[in-house]
């Protein structure tokens, strides 16, 4: 935990240290401090930055329309990613354009207004998502080209000598072969693409996030301002354990892709691990819902895999809340039916889409309803790989606008 005496030397550090461009401007426009990898990025000196409008950092032609924005900000300033759906451009000293991301924090000290920029070089991972899209173009051409070989070559089939049907059988089966092949080459090209967009996305928001609330934390250095500065502490010890969770999903998939995974069960008391999870989760909560467990029978003793049995209390619960609205209850429920073990979470949420249901554990997929929500889409299907190492299975039931319930059963395995 951060001591309220080390807060300040830890937010210069961040401020100094950050990986995003930091860029500090009044209510004028004006910037008042810029962070070291905010001057490598355009090339400058930081007193040659301090003191210029902004608009000396964005090309020519957008300056005039960039003040009207600008102003238009301030009248309604709230954390958020700048230029959506569009491509933006920076300017270097040297005259050299090039893309970036930003997004924009505002807060109020002693009545004036000031603003955080974060500002990433974005030219590497455009350069990527170009050759992408013309891999994924190259390939469809591909795609398209072999198909139409394969359909003539069925036509001339056709016309074959039925004494030849052995041979026909053959070459069908042959092309039918090389269309599940291209077929799926096409799907590991459009994979590899969400995955970039997906990982991309997923960790810029909470580091934006982390370096919003170092930065912040520097302005309350009074006495009486130790709340703001624990709310701050908070909102980064709670973005830091989503990054991890993130990171250990994505380390997770890649061992489930390349078969490296295997159970290894262990005895534990099923109620006591359960309540644990719950505790782990409970503590990186950010909405006000409230968690109700109950076991049902006996405290028994079982045998499975522990991290993999955390990970799948832990994802649906954690989905569970946060598909859920604030104040509404997740319920939590374990048995022991004989030789298996039981796991129901219930929710009040806003349910799975009838057409999302059939994909739901499709590596990736995400509902219709809850693309506007943070996620990676790998969860659920990292929680089916496991219960099938584990021998056990998943079913859900769920109503849009109702609430979704999910029913884990696991074999109970020899008590110790």
């Amino acid at each position: 935990m951060i001591q309220p005496h080390d807060e300040h030397v830890v937010s210069a550090l961040l401020f100094k240290h950050s990986s995003l461009g930091l860029i500090i401007c009044d209510d004028k426009g004006e910037i008042i401090e810029v962070n070291p990898h905010a001057c490598s990025l355009f090339g400058y000196e930081p007193r040659e930055l301090v003191g210029q409008k902004i608009e000396a950092l964005i090309p020519h032609q957008f300056r005039k329309k960039h003040v009207e924005h600008r102003a238009r900000y301030y009248e309604h300033p709230v954390a958020r990613p700048m230029g959506i759906g569009m491509d933006l451009l920076a300017l270097k000293k040297n005259g050299t354009e090039f893309p970036v991301e930003i997004s924009l924090a505002s807060y109020e000290i002693d009545e004036r207004r000031w603003t955080v920029g974060f500002v990433s070089d974005i030219t590497e991972r455009k350069k990527i998502k170009d050759e992408l899209k013309q891999l994924n173009i190259t390939l469809e051409h591909k795609v398209g080209e072999r198909t139409r070989e394969l359909s003539q070559a069925l036509m001339e089939l056709h016309h074959i000598n039925t004494n030849l049907h052995t041979e026909m059988a053959e070459r069908k089966r042959i092309a039918e072969e090389l269309n599940v092949a291209l077929e799926k080459e096409r799907e590991l090209g459009e994979l590899k693409s969400r995955f970039v967009s997906l990982a991309s996305h997923e960790f810029r928001t909470p580091l934006g996030g982390i370096a919003s609330s170092a930065s912040l934390i520097t302005k309350y250095q009074k006495e009486k301002e130790q709340e703001q500065r624990d709310k701050h502490v908070r909102t980064i010890q709670r973005l830091v354990q989503h990054l991890t969770s993130i990171l250990n999903d994505f380390l997770s998939m890649d061992k489930l892709e390349q078969g490296n995974v295997e159970a290894k069960p262990s005895s534990l008391q099923l109620a006591s691990f359960v309540e644990s999870c719950i505790n782990d989760t409970e503590r990186g909560m950010s909405k006000k819902n409230r968690i109700v467990y109950v076991h049902e029978g006996d405290m028994v003793t079982v045998m499975v895999d522990q991290e993999m049995l955390r990970n799948i209390v832990t994802n649906l619960i954690s989905n569970a809340l946060k598909y859920s609205s604030d104040e509404t209850i997740v319920s939590v429920k374990t048995r022991v039916d004989g030789e298996k073990i039981e796991l129901i979470v219930e929710d009040q949420g806003i349910g799975i889409p009838e057409v999302d249901q059939k994909r739901l554990f499709e590596r990736f997929h995400r509902g219709k309803n809850v693309l506007s929500v943070p996620g990676t889409g790998i969860g659920l299907n990292i929680v089916k790989n496991y219960l099938d190492l584990m021998g056990g299975s998943i079913r859900f039931e769920s109503e849009e606008g109702k609430g979704t319930t999910f029913v884990v059963i696991l074999p109970k395995g020899e008590r110790t």
